[in-house]
């Protein structure tokens, strides 16, 4: 609930359910509050407002919410409208952080998965087909190995010997980032490196400034933290850095989260002048920064701007990389490279939390790691042929809607004509097609005349995609 309004997004993809509208809608506002995405004690909207929201009759509102009291989930006064019940009054239950839970809530990833999707194009997640090979071939061949791996202890806390050798050497060679085994952590994918970054750097209440927009998953790691966030604006033309001037010395920040190569979700990458201006600012005014590395494999120009970590030996610059981009999400491999003694203080805080990863799969993403420069080509074709798809779809069939072409990286950040993305990504829903809106990307609730596209399918779903995008955008702005 924000400034007296339900975020459709809590709802999910409730239009799609069997039965009567008005049970439709009350089985969404009972899920949603069962996942403590509506906390007990929130206040609905009068029913005329949260009809309109939805573009569904008051007379369907009034029927939902009478279904909740009848269940006990809701209880309505004359004057104070209708108030999300504590059914259970004498059950413990947690402490729940309102805008914490309603900004996971918005996160893409933190939305269930239904089989009734098939019917649809997803333009929230990028298929990522490339690997599969690779990853029969690869296990196939680390019988024994995994055999003799057995005889570990199991704990590994810092990450697989082996892994952490191949992440130093994949810096290395491929992004001019000199780096040794010692500086580096393996963790459950990027967003367990975030995490733990903030978790030594930020306390509750700190000052932590991020890009706006950003990644979902680093906007849920600080505000599980419960720090402060600040923007800096990025555009798909490029960085704020002149903002950023005025933040650091005002703010004194704890953390600066960057993403500067194929920003998710502009695309945008940093120019090295910028690079070179942002460095020394971070060196000036000595704040840690983390640099989000995981879409730098997936720039499609053969010449990759500097990493920052590599263009100052005394600015304090963390960077956090994945191998869930250029390969798969599910191997769950993300690392930190940082000096030795943040790297042990970073895997203090890991071990208290999961004693360490699966040495099995560290193991297969290690092989795999072996074989980076010819999955990221692959990669790397695949997501310029699906960008030319997507841009020449786009081109033809939206032609009023503004975006610039990305460098790299899965996502394509587009401007609408006029404002009401989130109001637009329910009726896109309708018309079979699966959106994420700007505000989902953005912590203080801005962009909301942008859209987010992931971008790497198929030719055709993408042409039936945005074809489906731009029948939606003909209903809406009529």
């Amino acid at each position: 609930m924000r400034g007296g309004q339900l975020d459709t997004a809590l709802l999910g993809d409730w239009l799609r359910a069997d039965g009567p509208l008005y049970l439709k809608l009350a089985s969404a506002l009972r899920a949603a509050v069962e996942r403590g995405d509506i906390p007990a004690g929130t206040r609905l909207p009068p029913e005329r407002t949260l009809a309109q929201s939805l573009q569904v009759s008051r007379a369907t509102v009034v029927s939902a919410y009478k279904v909740l009291r009848a269940e006990g989930w809701l209880l309505s006064r004359q004057g104070s409208g209708h108030v999300v019940s504590h059914r259970t009054q004498d059950d413990a239950r947690p402490l729940l952080d309102k805008e914490l839970v309603e900004g996971q809530a918005l996160n893409p990833l933190m939305r269930r998965h239904d089989p009734g999707d098939r019917g649809l194009v997803d333009f929230t997640a990028s298929q990522q087909s490339s690997l599969g090979s690779f990853l029969r071939e690869e296990t196939t061949a680390s019988g024994d190995e995994l055999q003799a791996l057995a005889a570990d202890a199991g704990y590994q806390p810092s990450g697989l010997e082996n892994l952490r050798e191949g992440v130093a050497r994949y810096l290395t060679s491929q992004f001019d980032l000199p780096t040794t085994l010692d500086q580096i952590l393996i963790t459950s994918g990027a967003q367990q490196a975030i995490w733990l970054t903030g978790q030594l750097y930020a306390r509750h209440g700190d000052n932590v400034v991020l890009e706006n927009p950003t990644y979902s998953g680093a906007i849920d790691a600080y505000r599980m933290i419960g720090a402060r966030l600040s923007p800096v604006p990025v555009t798909a033309d490029g960085f704020d850095i002149q903002a950023l001037t005025s933040l650091l010395p005002a703010l004194r920040p704890r953390v600066v989260f960057l993403s500067p190569t194929c920003h998710a979700p502009t695309g945008a990458v940093m120019p090295e002048e910028q690079r070179m201006a942002l460095i020394d600012l971070v060196d000036e005014h000595q704040i840690t920064t983390i640099e989000d590395q995981t879409m730098l494999p997936l720039l499609v120009d053969p010449v990759a701007p500097p990493p920052l970590a590599a263009l100052s030996g005394s600015a304090p610059v963390l960077s956090v990389g994945s191998l869930s981009k250029i390969m798969w999400p599910g191997l769950r491999t993300g690392w930190v490279r940082a000096p030795l003694p943040v790297i042990e203080q970073l895997t203090r805080i890991k071990a208290a939390t999961d004693l360490g990863g699966s040495l099995v799969g560290q193991h297969i993403a290690a092989r795999l790691l072996g074989r980076a420069e010819e999955i990221r080509r692959l990669r790397c074709a695949q997501v310029a042929e699906s960008l030319d798809v997507m841009c020449e779809c786009l081109t033809r069939m939206l032609p009023d809607w503004t975006w610039s072409r990305p460098a790299g990286g899965l996502s394509i950040w587009i401007r609408l004509p006029t404002h009401g993305a989130v109001e637009f990504t329910q009726l896109a829903l309708l018309h079979g097609v699966k959106i994420v809106p700007g505000p989902s990307l953005s912590f203080d609730g801005s962009n909301d005349d942008y859209i987010r596209l992931q971008f790497v399918q198929p030719p055709e779903l993408v042409d039936l995609g945005v074809r489906r995008l731009a029948q939606a955008w003909r209903s809406y702005a009529s």
